[in-house]
């Protein structure tokens, strides 16, 4: 028997088909609360702040309690798993994929912002349309807590963002301005009366269905909205438009700006210069199909406000390539320029100083400029953000290694982008963040054919698998040691496994040494800990261990492994526990070698093997 759950409007219940009664208030509440949390272990502590808020009653867990059992009896069946067990100190509520029409909008909007980026603008429309259609002409119910109102803005937003882009496809289709467009536009502007794109689309609609008048006179409408609430004019792309509709030209619009836009500001010939400075992709790209959707969608949602995306993870994950890829999938929403700076932070050598970083910006954007550099970071950055002011440019910062690096280049207006890849997250505040994990066994797997070929996987299957797991599903590391097959047919996979399982080859063949050292040289008093663990016996790191293998105090040690963390050399593992990856351990114990030896840091795993 099939559950379906509605909150994008009346919050509703169903089992195949026929409404439950959900108990109402607080019960409700906490459904709501639970499934936006779908499938994760909500606090009790965190429920009773949604629910009744800082000044809850002395009976408010009991009360929760009662309200998990009155859930329970709604949604459990006879001889199926329970949907609301008590976990870990809260609840977590089990949804199957397509039971939340929240979920399924949140899905819907994320393959139709694909679909219009990769050029399929009748596809796009149709899983957009069905993401609005998802929506009750009621609103919902008003939230409890702080966490269910976030949510619920946050697809609100979402929704705000689907309907442009609907219209948009819509009238890249050659729609003529219908009435259902119309009427969608007018009731979107209603409730955000501030969004210019949305006014862009309405003036061309109108334009397109021969009512030039009520363009002008939404142009007017638009001014009076921005000028009252904001006290700003409207921008280029608006005003543009209004010129071409007040002399009766016909026009298709885009919400992006074109590189044409430059023109009508009057910049000179040399600030035309459209810099495209992403490089072609060094090898196979495969999987990460859910982390391109989410990057996508974030850097085409780059329009009156610019945006930061960060992807960050451990050595080896695939970072850059992946940012490269969503930066090339993107590329038509950028037109007035595409930069590419690698600022270092994989290696070990000194990264760019901020100052370095803004100057060269501002060389790919004013080529052969007249004018003298910069001589501070602050007059760089300021320099770089009136020369990004109400352009669409996209910035890719390849392995940043700090916040200082990337920080206020960024201008206050325009649909500019700054996507960064770092070892550790360099962003602050609301930028959204992908930690980027090793690939998934079967991706893993679809890397090494692509890099191989068909013929080496399929005649060794158990050795293929054998170099995806001792390579820990990373794609550098993946990638490196299967060179190897390109030397001749004296290679094979099984071969390449045989030695990838000699520990004192498996480093230098995964390539992974020099990107290691370079997150050794950031954990400070951490660096002997790390050293220490090395050595130590495979299995979880606790801090108790860590103290006793350094003779350090336990509270040291456990905030020595916070650094580990934070450098991307171990991960949690549950409550005051640790693990630390093959690779990262053997890095460790050649490094503690090479040091008691007295060489550099930076030799450790960086010769390839010659076996």
């Amino acid at each position: 028997m099939g559950l379906s759950f509605e909150i994008l409007g009346p919050v509703r219940v169903r089992r195949d088909d026929l409404a439950l009664r959900v108990p109402a208030g607080r019960p409700s509440a906490l459904l709501v609360t639970l499934l936006l949390k779908a499938g994760m272990t909500v606090p009790v502590e965190r429920l009773r702040e949604e629910l009744w808020g800082t000044r809850y009653p002395a009976s408010a867990v009991a009360n929760l309690r009662s309200h998990a059992s009155q859930l329970r009896h709604l949604l459990d069946s006879p001889g199926a798993p329970p949907r609301l067990p008590a976990e870990h100190g809260g609840y977590v509520l089990r949804v199957e994929a397509g039971e939340l029409d929240a979920a399924e909008f949140d899905r819907l909007v994320t393959e139709g912002h694909a679909a219009r980026i990769s050029g399929e603008p009748e596809l796009a429309a149709t899983l957009l349309g069905r993401a609005l259609a998802l929506w009750s002409p009621t609103e919902p119910p008003p939230a409890y807590g702080p966490t269910a109102a976030a949510a619920f803005e946050r697809l609100r937003e979402r929704r705000a963002g689907a309907r442009e882009t609907y219209a948009a496809c819509r009238l890249d289709l050659g729609d003529r301005g219908t009435p259902a467009l119309l009427t969608l536009l007018r009731e979107h502007l209603a409730e955000h009366p501030l969004r210019e794109p949305a006014w862009a689309l309405l003036m061309t609609a109108l334009h397109r269905a021969g009512d030039q008048a009520g363009a002008v006179r939404t142009y007017r409408a638009a001014c009076r909205a921005l000028d009252g609430e904001l006290g700003v004019a409207p921008g280029p792309e608006l005003t543009e438009l209004y010129r071409l509709v007040s002399r009766h030209e016909r026009h298709r619009p885009t919400p992006a700006r074109r590189a044409g836009d430059t023109r009508a500001r009057g910049r000179s010939v040399e600030q035309q210069r459209v810099p495209h400075e992403l490089p072609c992709p060094a090898g196979p790209f495969v999987g990460r199909r859910a982390e391109l959707a989410r990057l996508r969608e974030a850097l085409v949602d780059a329009r009156r406000l610019p945006v930061t995306v960060a992807i960050y993870g451990m050595a080896g994950t695939g970072k850059s390539a992946l940012a490269l890829h969503a930066a090339a999938q993107a590329l038509d929403a950028f037109p007035d320029g595409q930069l590419h700076l690698d600022l270092g932070g994989s290696v070990a050598d000194a990264p760019p100083p901020p100052l370095q970083v803004a100057r060269r910006v501002l060389r790919a954007l004013q080529p052969g400029a007249d004018q003298p550099e910069p001589v501070s970071e602050a007059e760089a950055r300021a320099r770089v953000r009136s020369l990004l002011f109400d352009r669409r440019v996209l910035l890719v910062l390849d392995n940043a290694t700090d916040a200082d690096q990337i920080d206020d280049l960024l201008p206050v207006r325009g649909g500019c982008a700054l996507l960064v890849t770092s070892r550790t997250s360099v962003t602050t505040g609301h930028a959204p963040a992908l930690r980027l994990d090793p690939l998934p066994t079967a991706d893993a797997l679809a890397l090494l054919r692509a890099t191989t070929g068909d013929r080496p996987v399929d005649e060794e299957p158990e050795a293929a698998s054998a170099v995806v797991n001792l390579c820990e599903r990373l794609p550098l590391a993946l990638r490196t040691a299967a060179r190897r097959l390109s030397e001749g047919p004296h290679w094979s996979l099984g071969r390449l496994a045989r030695l990838l399982r000699d520990e004192r080859y498996r480093l230098a063949e995964t390539g992974l040494g020099p990107r290691l050292s370079a997150s050794y040289r950031r954990l400070g008093p951490a660096a002997p800990t790390f050293l220490r663990l090395g050595r130590a016996h495979p299995g979880p790191v606790t801090a108790e261990l860590a103290a006793a293998l350094t003779g350090a105090p336990r509270e040291d040690a456990a905030r020595a492994l916070d650094r580990l963390v934070a450098a991307q050399l171990a991960e949690p593992a549950g409550p005051g526990r640790f693990h630390i990856g093959a690779l990262v351990r053997l890095f460790a114990a050649e490094l503690a070698a090479s040091e008691g030896n007295g060489q550099v840091v930076g030799q450790a795993g960086a010769g390839a093997s010659s076996r």
